[in-house]
């Protein structure tokens, strides 16, 4: 997959900063959404026994808005993360964080990714997407199998960083991360 965030963060910051150690957030997701994903009841023990704390149906709302789903919050190597487990029609794995400034290095990622999709044959990477919402830049980058019955899975990565320049000067110039695993149903 190509490499576009790298230019996408480091033209909106004054001064290169390290990239930030997404080695705990791979480990988890591989754990959490390669290995785990899509066998809910194990993925809710999988929960239980890292002390994740549940989240409240309305702050799985603010994310998930009107999908159906649960998440949780889990303190782990310095971290906050958010676990989202989405239902039907999307069957949807995601482990999420805010990082500092910095281009991520996603050399973790894409090893995690190539591992599963080595033994899940008939991925392919596809073209990635950069689109702005508003004050909001999203880069997804994917690798994607067609599923018997019309059905699909794929791998993603996502960073949202915010664009104006009056928040980025407020000091708003975090990037939310995410690593999805997902599966679309049969209607």
């Amino acid at each position: 997959m190509p490499m576009l965030l790298a230019a996408l963060l480091g033209s909106a910051q004054a001064a290169p900063a390290a990239a930030p150690d997404l080695t705990d957030m791979v480990a988890l997701y591989d754990e959490i959404c390669l290995r785990t994903f899509p066998i809910d009841e194990q993925l809710d023990a999988l929960m239980a026994s890292k002390g994740a704390k549940a989240m409240t149906p309305e702050q799985v709302k603010v994310t998930l808005r009107d999908d159906p789903g649960r998440g949780w919050s889990l303190k782990h190597g310095g971290r906050t993360y958010t676990i989202f487990l989405e239902l039907p029609p999307f069957h949807a794995c995601s482990v999420r964080v805010g990082i500092g400034g910095g281009t991520p290095d996603l050399t973790g990622y894409r090893t995690a990714a190539a591992a599963f999709t080595a033994d899940h044959k008939g991925f392919t990477a596809q073209k990635p997407m950069d689109v702005d919402r508003g004050d909001i830049h999203i880069h997804a980058e994917a690798d994607f199998r067609a599923l018997p019955g019309g059905t699909g899975e794929q791998l993603m990565v996502i960073a949202q960083t915010i664009t104006d320049p009056a928040r980025r000067a407020k000091g708003e110039t975090a990037t939310e991360l995410r690593f999805v695993h997902q599966i679309k149903a049969v209607h």
